[in-house]
């Protein structure tokens, strides 16, 4: 029966009965009763009434539905089952929404493995690292362009109208149409090492990418890991809450029944109502939390946050997820080989010593095989075969005027033709070209490849820098980590041990009260200790199990196998 069964003049009597009781039949124990406490002339029972009776019995009723309630929670000392709340047992912050979902539209129900499949799958910061990568490997693919040809095409075409003077003092007019086409290629052979660099350059850019993006991938797994271990924490301490809200409670009912009857003061009342609003206010407070904390996980999950995410395994046992046989010296060498963040600045380093050597290649020649196919095409009259070999003529001008014709090498390079008359047509021909062109170019007396030189060496000891201070920073996350697990898994035993006698205390409470030794003060004292105790309980067996995620993520081991195995991970 609870102490809202009971109707108020009959709880009145029933706890002005029991103090009574209390207070004058244990004269040995309480041989002088305080005057603030003493009852009123004539209301002492002769004895105990059923109302006595019933309200020890409602007093006892508390207290066992608080053990057994909260103290179903843990299966063994290494498992906690958090469940459901009941709606009736929460504070309506809004009538328009559930006092558990608060503003959320519906539930979805999800564990730690469906939380790191969803986050592998949805969160936008392990995307955006992925297009980060695929951006770093076409760069590097286009580096290795470099080591093939470059294709030269042009086309021009000209209208030429005026004179042309010729070394030799000729005046030519010209009045005609020019077209030249130009087909070839361009083959750098050495370009001061700078393609083999530059190419270099962008494959270690290209695996730095790659080892931030796993190193992105393994934040968001710690993240996830975080906020699904603090939604279970939250579920778990809203259940403690809510009893300690119906403690407050039964507090006020008797306080409020003894200040009736005169044997406490307003004092008193007023104390325990004060109780009950700070603990309404605080299960308010972690109504909130706990809807927060499914809030940060869809978030990071990049799912819809109007959907409330509950527990799917309402059974959190302590795991073990790194072998306890592992020495830190162990760990921290799992750590240096697998760390991505280390792997990323490793990569970082040896690109910056390949930016020195494609700084350096500006100071060197360049070496280029070059080919083409040149056609030209103008209005022209055909020579024909007889005249070709010893002359070859081209009209410049529509009069037919020009200025000799080729028929030796010491000739002039125009001449016209054997029969002005002749008529013109547009004629193209062709010209192939194959050589190779060596240059050697330094400006600025080598002042500003000189710089470019120096500046790519300051980059590589920032890298080296940054790198040293990557490794240490690992270095502490391991034995912080280490340190965390360890006090965490301590912390469950010692708070197993305070579970266990602060029941007992509870018990042996129930008892005294019941054989009217004790006072309803100790009784909520008790109370409250066990439930302190089971909020230090919980704590603990979630911190073990978020130490061991955060140890994975530190040796840089942490992934959806490794976070759900149940077989330590050794190496």
């Amino acid at each position: 029966m609870k102490s809202s069964d009971l109707n108020l003049p009959n709880r009145k009597l029933a706890c002005l009965l029991c103090l009574c009781l209390q207070a004058f039949t244990i004269g040995g124990a309480r041989s002088q009763p305080q005057a603030a406490n003493k009852l009123p002339d004539g209301a002492l029972p002769a004895k105990m009434t059923e109302a006595d009776k019933e309200a020890q019995r409602t007093l006892q009723e508390i207290a066992r539905e608080t053990i057994d309630s909260t103290g179903s929670m843990f299966v063994d000392p290494e498992q906690i089952f958090v469940k459901p709340p009941l709606l009736t047992a929460l504070i309506t912050i809004d009538q328009r929404y559930s006092p558990y979902g608060l503003d959320a539209a519906g539930e979805s129900r999800i564990g730690l493995a469906d939380a790191f499949k969803i986050a592998l799958a949805n969160n936008l910061d392990i995307k955006i690292a992925n297009t980060n990568v695929d951006a770093q490997r076409w760069q590097y693919y286009g580096a290795l362009g470099g080591f093939l040809p470059n294709i030269v095409n042009s086309l021009t075409y000209q209208g030429l109208k005026g004179n042309y003077v010729s070394p030799a003092g000729l005046v030519i007019p010209i009045s005609n149409s020019y077209i030249t086409m130009n087909s070839g290629y361009q083959w750098y052979l050495y370009k001061g090492g700078s393609i083999l660099h530059t190419a270099l350059l962008n494959k270690d850019n290209y695996k730095a990418a790659q080892s931030l993006s796993k190193a992105t991938t393994n934040d968001t797994l710690m993240e996830v890991g975080k906020q699904y271990y603090e939604l279970v924490l939250r579920d778990a301490l809203l259940q403690i809450k809510m009893k300690t809200v119906d403690v407050a409670k039964a507090s006020v009912v008797v306080n409020q029944d003894q200040f009736d009857n005169g044997v406490v003061t307003q004092l008193d009342v007023l104390q325990s109502k004060y109780e009950l609003s700070k603990d309404r206010q605080d299960l308010i407070a972690e109504q909130v939390k706990r809807r927060e904390a499914a809030v940060n996980l869809a978030r990071s999950l990049n799912v819809d946050s109007g959907v409330d995410l509950t527990l799917k395994d309402r059974r959190i046992t302590k795991v073990r997820l790194v072998d306890k046989s592992l020495l830190p010296a162990d760990l921290l060498r799992v750590a240096v080989s697998n760390r991505p963040e280390l792997k990323r600045y490793e990569y970082l380093r040896l690109a910056a010593l390949e930016s020195i050597k494609v700084a350096k290649a500006s100071l060197l020649p360049t070496l280029a095989a070059t080919g083409a196919v040149i056609g030209s095409g103008s209005n022209a009259t055909s020579i024909n075969n007889s005249s070709s070999s010893s002359s070859q003529q081209t009209s410049l001008s529509s009069s037919g005027m020009s200025a000799g014709s080729v028929s030796t090498a010491s000739a002039l390079p125009l001449g016209a033709p054997s029969n002005p008359n002749a008529p013109k047509h547009f004629t193209t021909k062709s010209l192939f070209t194959v050589g190779l062109d060596l240059q050697w170019n330094i400006g600025g007396m080598a002042l500003t490849e000189v710089a470019q030189v120096e500046t790519a060496r300051a980059n590589a000891r920032r890298v080296k820098l940054e790198f040293n201070r990557e490794l240490n920073k690992v270095y502490q996350q391991v034995r912080d980590a280490l340190l965390s697990s360890m006090s965490a898994e301590k912390l469950i035993e010692e708070t197993t041990d305070a579970v266990i006698y602060a029941r007992e205390g509870l018990r042996v409470c129930q008892v005294r009260v019941q054989e009217g030794v004790g006072t309803t003060l100790d009784l909520v004292i008790a109370q409250r200790n066990y439930t302190a105790a089971l909020t230090s309980k919980a704590n603990a067996i979630i911190d073990f199990n978020l130490s061991q995620l955060k140890l994975l993520y530190a040796m840089g081991r942490l992934s959806l196998d490794n976070a759900t195995t149940r077989v330590p991970i050794k190496d």
